[in-house]
């Protein structure tokens, strides 16, 4: 009953929403909760009418932080008064206030002045909050949603061009794409940007907050790759380690955490979050226990390596069960969901400190990271298939990795390559203790 009551408080006979009002912007909106009548005294009816209400209480708020951490003078007093919009007052302030600024400032800033107080044009992010919630985003989405907006709103001040959502016209949004949202990135990351601010739009118009039919992101095409240089270094993106790097940094200190980091990840191939999110427990009989991970494919067991069970005992003994087994890392904020980050930044590095590095054109992004274990595990446990080892097949690599339906079915036929009453846990642990690390590694 408390979850059908979300943001409902009954008064007078009726339902109606409300909220309460953060601290901070208490004074400048002049009260301590929003409240608005929802005109039915029936639950039912006002958990279906609330919604629309709460999206735009809770837009109001966030204007009041918006105005409350401008660092725009004039926009922060614009947003002020947007605030309160329906006060009779409120336009001849706005109007004598453009006027004191087109004196000093011209006649375009105080145009953005009075459109932006009036509530003639809307502030880019001025829905952001209620579309992150509608879509119910994770933090990294959510990170990647506003991450595009910001990039959006500077290239409209570069432009000298009112930072709001009426200003977005088509050819607007297609100078921002290769001006701005295609300089620096891959296509893959230029097109899953593009997809937040086509899906922002979208939602904008369907919930009647633009006006106009038209989304400006709508079959707006991402620039073909630039056709390679003869001069041109040959690029084949990610790949694994070679030998030599391995030995490179596990011959090297990285300190405690990232020494033992890194032979986990070279001899199980789980991915870096997998492994600091381990707990003591779930390294019971000999095997890793992955719970969670970036696939649902991503739970499974993996045998612990037998170069890895002095490391296990020492980083498990005297510990209790709910103890991480890397328990060197930080609490994390909420900023972030990923445990890992600390850790993978500091490989970083590390690696570059190493030279461990490869960057053909002088691209944004190296081919190898923490990642590039993972991949030279695998290529390890092929290159052993390929050399005689036996009691495992292509299959088990696909189970002790965790990839994913759609990678298995992509990469093996499971008529030719499936088991036929063969253990798979005898059949994984045979896989990982195949692969070996270089000499004097």
């Amino acid at each position: 009953m408390a979850g059908q009551r979300q943001y409902l408080d009954w008064h007078g006979q009726q339902w109606r929403v409300r909220l309460k009002v953060p601290a901070k912007v208490r004074d400048l909106l002049g009260r301590s909760k929003l409240v608005y009548p929802l005109h039915t005294a029936d639950l039912k009816e006002a958990n279906e009418r609330k919604w629309p209400v709460v999206a735009r209480l809770k837009a109001v708020i966030a204007a009041a932080e918006n105005a409350l951490s401008s660092n725009d003078p004039i926009d922060a007093e614009a947003l002020r008064l947007r605030l309160h919009k329906d006060d009779d007052a409120t336009s001849y302030v706005a109007h004598e206030k453009a006027e004191e600024i087109e004196r000093r400032y011209g006649y375009e800033r105080a145009k953005g002045f009075y459109d932006l107080a009036t509530g003639a044009v809307t502030p880019l992010g001025h829905h952001a909050d209620a579309f992150v919630q509608h879509q119910g985003y994770r933090m990294k989405s959510e990170g990647d949603f506003r991450r595009v907006l910001g990039w959006l709103g500077g290239w409209l001040k570069d432009a000298e061009l009112p930072v709001a959502l009426e200003t977005v016209s088509r050819t607007h949004a297609g100078k921002f794409i290769s001006e701005s949202l295609t300089v620096g990135r891959s296509l893959d990351k230029a097109t899953a940007y593009l997809g937040f601010t086509r899906q922002y739009w979208k939602w904008l118009l369907d919930k009647g907050h633009l006006r106009g039919t038209e989304n400006p992101w709508a079959g707006q095409a991402l620039p073909a790759a630039a056709r390679q240089r003869r001069d041109a270094e040959p690029d084949r993106g990610k790949r694994p380690f070679t030998d030599d790097e391995v030995k490179t940094l596990l011959q090297g200190d990285g300190g405690p955490m990232l020494n033992d980091l890194m032979r986990v990840a070279a001899l199980s191939g789980m991915r870096i979050e997998e492994i600091c999110q381990l707990y003591v427990s779930d390294c019971d009989g000999g095997v890793f226990n992955i719970w969670a991970g970036k696939t649902d494919s991503a739970r499974r067991t993996v045998p612990i390596h037998s170069g890895l069970k002095e490391i296990v005992r020492r980083r498990t003994e005297g510990k209790k069960p709910g103890d991480f087994l890397i328990d060197d890392l930080p609490p994390v904020p909420k900023s972030r969901e990923t445990r890992s980050d600390p850790a993978a930044k500091r490989f970083t590095r590390y690696r570059r400190d190493l030279k461990v590095d490869e960057r053909p054109n002088d691209k944004a992004k190296s081919n190898v990271d923490f990642h590039s274990f993972r991949r030279w595990f695998i290529r390890k446990a092929r290159d052993a298939k390929l050399a005689g080892a036996t009691g495992f097949d292509e299959w088990t690599i696909t189970w002790v990795v965790g990839h994913t339906d759609s990678d298995r079915a992509k990469s093996l036929d499971l008529s030719q390559h499936g088991y036929a009453g063969q253990d798979p846990e005898m059949a994984k642990r045979a896989l990982v203790e195949a692969v070996k690390l270089p000499a004097s590694a």
